[in-house]
């Protein structure tokens, strides 16, 4: 997985909460339909079934719901695996190995029935433990049962804590996104082509490979439509052909006491620089005066200046790495070599004529789009060597747009995993006061009876909404705050405690869940007090209890 884990394991851990979600929702819908049948479900008890008799029906119809929803998950997850397969190839790590296959079928059936089990027998054990006489005297209008008000109330607050974390995730992924698209990559991705060349030992040596790339950039630079071009060991942003960073030191000067001095390095051919547009801060860019004999020469970039040579220049200074000593020649602007969410490391140019090496990306700037002069680039490179082959060929912006593939990917579907849970805890908010309003009936109609407004009845309900959500959000900023920082790993230029994204997280949810209230509250004001007075003069299998009186 490499640089892709701390994201895939982010992802599943969102995956995991949004199943609580869809659980908690799940339980909650048995548990008050359950509610409302009441009498119903005390039938079989009063005719001598068991516990387990009253409550298999109910866990049979959890089974059914898991096992529809993991159905439809599965056809959801057959489309999305063929929409990842369609992304050019290298964009997704691994691609090739991804299948529905008999494990993933079994994984889904042994989670449904567990979900189906685990939040299925919590409403089957409340509706076989209920008290025959009470469950027979319930009726429509009664304010339900405490204890069922209560698990309905704790599982909205446990859906909302679990949104909140998501949002704040999702939030915090997003900033995280946008600065990494704001970063300057040290270089101009615009009306830029690259074709990797490897050429075979068998057939090229050192002298034989500089003639070749000297040879395929001449004829680049005089074909139509190509303002410039030159060739480099590894493309920007692109593992392929980086040696890695290789230990070096600076004749006369002792390396520093903490570290041990590392360097990435890159060969370049003449004239490298000018069609990337990377910056010259002093001296020279390395050129056809670095001649195969004669002195040996090297470029450096800014990181590595500033950190090695804080108080002087470094030019004319002698470095020694793996391919030998050089003379600095020239300081050049930092590239993102390694990824645009890193700092530029350290990085030593080298001539090709003076360190020949078998691999290069020839590279093209165009004055039209890059696309058009692909051909060309090909014809070129086999006009030089019939059989050789070309391992790729992609525009900068191509190879840009793979570097912040992942970030993109993750954030795409973190966004997406929090407004699902933002939608299912609207939801579960919905059904709870829709469930609490339909249960107080009674209550309500009495206190319009004795005067009280629309608009009190109305505010009573959504006051309701506001203390879940407060609960529920006091519990999922706490868990965010605990949980913020496993993403450190995957942010960039925010941190894990970003003010901002708690807060529009926090607001968001608390808009959402005044929100989800306005139609229960609103029914409210459609309750018929003289309804609620018949009912409350007369009880299912009681006597009037309600007397005359004078006033």
């Amino acid at each position: 997985m490499g640089a892709s884990r701390p994201a895939l394991m982010v992802l599943m851990g969102a995956v995991g909460f949004l199943l609580l979600i869809v659980c908690a929702n799940m339980a909650n819908l048995l548990l008050a339909r359950l509610s409302s049948r009441r009498r119903e479900m005390a039938v079989p008890g009063a005719l001598g079934a068991s516990r387990w008799e009253v409550a298999k029906p109910i866990v049979a119809e959890s089974l059914l719901l898991s096992l529809a929803g993991g159905v439809f998950g599965l056809l959801a997850a057959f489309g999305g695996l063929r929409l990842l397969s369609s992304l050019p190839e290298g964009q997704l790590p691994r691609m090739d190995g991804l299948s529905l296959d008999g494990g993933v079928l079994l994984f889904t059936t042994v989670i449904s029935i567990g979900v189906a089990l685990a939040f299925g027998l919590l409403p089957a054990l409340h509706a076989s433990r209920q008290d025959l006489r009470d469950n027979m005297q319930e009726s429509s209008g009664t304010t339900g049962s405490p204890y069922a008000r209560g698990l309905l109330s704790g599982l909205v607050v446990i859906e909302v804590a679990l949104a909140l974390v998501l949002l704040v995730g999702a939030g915090l992924m997003t900033r995280s996104f946008s600065k990494l698209l704001l970063v300057s990559p040290g270089f101009d991705s615009t009306n830029l082509i690259a074709a990797r060349v490897l050429l075979p030992s068998t057939k090229y040596q050192r002298a034989t490979q500089v003639r070749f790339y000297e040879d395929v950039i001449e004829r680049m630079r005089r074909a139509p439509g190509v303002v410039n071009a030159s060739a480099v060991s590894a493309m920007p942003l692109h593992d392929v052909g980086a040696a890695g960073a290789l230990p070096f030191n600076v004749e006369g000067q002792q390396p520093p006491a903490t570290e041990d001095p590392l360097a990435d390095v890159r060969i370049v051919a003449p004239g490298y620089f000018e069609p990337m547009k990377i910056k010259l801060l002093e001296g020279r860019f390395l050129d056809e005066r670095d001649a195969e004999v004669g002195p040996r020469t090297s470029a450096i970039d800014e990181t590595m200046a500033r950190r090695y040579f804080p108080d002087r220049s470094p030019l004319g200074l002698i470095i020694q790495n793996p391919h030998g000593k050089s003379q600095v020649v020239g300081v050049v602007g930092d590239v993102h070599n390694q990824g645009l969410d890193r700092d530029p490391k350290k990085q030593v140019y080298l001539p090709t004529k003076q360190s020949p090496t078998a691999g290069m990306a020839v590279v093209a700037r165009t004055n039209q789009d890059p696309m058009t002069v692909a051909n060309t680039i090909q014809r070129v490179i086999w006009d030089v060597d019939p059989g050789q082959p070309i391992y790729e060929l992609s525009t900068m912006d191509q190879i840009l747009a793979r570097a912040v593939f992942l970030p993109r990917l993750s954030t795409t579907l973190l966004a997406l995993f929090a407004l699902a849970a933002l939608l299912l805890a609207a939801l579960g908010i919905y059904g709870v006061l829709s469930y609490s309003v339909s249960q107080r009936t009674r209550g309500i109609g009495l206190r319009m009876a004795l005067g009280a407004s629309g608009g009190n009845t109305v505010a009573l309900v959504v006051k309701s909404s506001v203390m879940l959500v407060a609960i529920g959000g006091v519990v999922g900023l706490v868990a965010a705050t605990l949980l913020a920082r496993s993403m450190q790993g995957i942010l960039y230029g925010v941190g894990p405690f970003d003010i901002p994204s708690f807060a529009l997280a926090a607001t968001t949810l608390m808009m959402t869940g005044v929100a989800a209230s306005v139609l229960p509250a609103l029914r409210t004001t459609r309750v018929d007090p003289m309804i609620a007075l018949r009912e409350q003069c007369v009880r299912p299998g009681s006597r009037p209890r309600l007397r005359a009186r004078s006033v």
